[in-house]
């Protein structure tokens, strides 16, 4: 991908693809894909994950001996939704909580383990993640809703 957003998309579904997202996900009851793009569909298995690009703005713009480059950072949110499952005494908060510390160790952000998931670019350069907050949110009586945040920041070629 050359749209340098696509291409870190691309990136980050990479990342979730390569880590045990998808197992852990799909243990609870969610079914293929888990990751979405924006939105769900109607009907999506409980629990899943979409991704969403909330802001992009252009940090520095340089020369280089190959073109012109761009230091852009990236606002992304995660929002995990969980329904309780039949068979497990934990509520939905407590379902998408343990997700999100799942998501987070791939990404950014839990306390005590850093990040296993690796951001490629095929057109430029992850510099940075930095997990931003993380809120939760009940959606209804069995359905909870809980969003991380994080700034991702690329270089990414620049034609003219």
């Amino acid at each position: 991908m050359v749209v340098a957003t696509a291409d870190l998309d691309t990136a980050i579904v990479a990342a979730w693809n390569a880590s045990s997202l998808d197992t852990t996900f799909a243990a609870l009851g969610g079914t293929s894909p888990l990751l979405w793009d924006e939105e769900a569909p109607a009907g999506q298995a409980f629990p899943y994950c979409v991704m969403e690009t909330v802001d992009v703005s252009r940090e520095a713009r340089m020369s280089s001996l190959v073109g012109t480059r761009e230091v852009r950072r990236v606002n992304k949110k995660f929002s995990v939704l969980a329904k309780e499952v039949s068979g497990d005494s934990r509520t939905a908060k407590e379902i998408a909580a343990y997700l999100v510390e799942e998501v987070m160790k791939v990404y950014g952000g839990h306390p005590t383990q850093v990040p296993t998931g690796v951001v490629t670019l095929s057109n430029g350069n992850h510099i940075t993640t930095f997990y931003d907050t993380d809120m939760g949110i009940r959606i209804e009586d069995t359905i909870y809703q809980w969003d991380i945040s994080y700034l991702f920041i690329v270089d990414v070629p620049v034609a003219g």
